[in-house]
């Protein structure tokens, strides 16, 4: 690769911010080397020096593992947001780069690492509920970005469509068809789910007419009884004075008449 190449990818890894990844410019560097190599056998693209080095360091960080802000590199390819995600197809097949995107990298490169535990239970859940007889491959990125598209939803994070929907590799239509299918899974979970709970709370309320219920209805009404009783009345001092003494001087007369 020329040296005027390799300058155009560090500075692009400058602006896009990933100078301190030191991963990050060998593998591009790799890529691109490959890329000409397999161009220059008929593998041809219709992209332009600076579009073919944000992919390849687009596809380089994916591998690595790195947050990539897809953005900034849209507007440093010159491309537009289509023809970025087919180009990125394209050097992906010519690369024979096969690496399946998960969750993992998903919220990696979108800074969503808060909902990638609940994603991965959801898509257990899904390949569950889909049977496992189903002939659905789940290596398949868009299971990964929709189970990723549904935890942000559930956990309220905000997440544009715009940024997610590219990594699914589904069109629009076939996007919001997926995304149905996936609130029809859900609603069938949280139905399952509520269902279960009331089972468990009614298992653990005695029976109303059993020796528990009993007792706590009689305890309740002593308490009760015990409320609505009317409070003994308090004696004035000199009153209790006074009929001390008349009792004392009582017991002192017999007293002296046994005498």
């Amino acid at each position: 690769m020329a040296g005027g190449d390799n300058k155009v990818l560090h500075q692009l890894i400058q602006k896009l911010g990933l100078a301190n990844h030191e991963s990050l410019a060998p593998k591009s560097t790799e890529l691109q080397r490959l890329l000409d190599i397999r161009s220059s056998s008929g593998m041809t693209t219709n992209l332009g020096d600076y579009a073919k080095a944000t992919l390849c360091i687009d596809i380089a960080a994916g591998l690595l593992g790195l947050p990539f802000d897809s953005e900034t590199a849209l507007k440093l390819s010159g491309l537009r947001k289509t023809a970025y995600n087919n180009g990125r197809r394209t050097l992906e097949k010519i690369l024979d780069i096969n690496k399946t995107i998960g969750i993992n990298e998903i919220c990696v490169q979108l800074g969503l690492n808060q909902v990638q535990k609940e994603a991965t239970g959801l898509l257990d859940a899904y390949k569950r509920y889909a049977g496992a007889s189903s002939d659905i491959d789940f290596t398949h990125p868009q299971y990964a970005t929709m189970a990723v598209f549904q935890a942000c939803r559930r956990q309220k994070v905000r997440v544009g469509k715009l940024k997610l929907v590219p990594f699914s590799h589904l069109k629009a239509t076939q996007w919001n068809l997926l995304e149905k299918n996936w609130e029809k899974f859900l609603d069938s979970v949280d139905h399952k789910s509520k269902s279960g709970v009331k089972e468990q709370k009614g298992a653990q309320e005695p029976n109303s007419n059993g020796p528990e219920a009993r007792s706590r209805s009689g305890e309740a009404g002593t308490s009760s009884g015990r409320k609505h009783a009317s409070p003994e009345k308090i004696e004035p001092y000199h009153n209790w004075k006074k009929r001390m003494l008349e009792k004392a001087y009582r017991e002192l007369e017999l007293l002296r008449g046994s005498g």
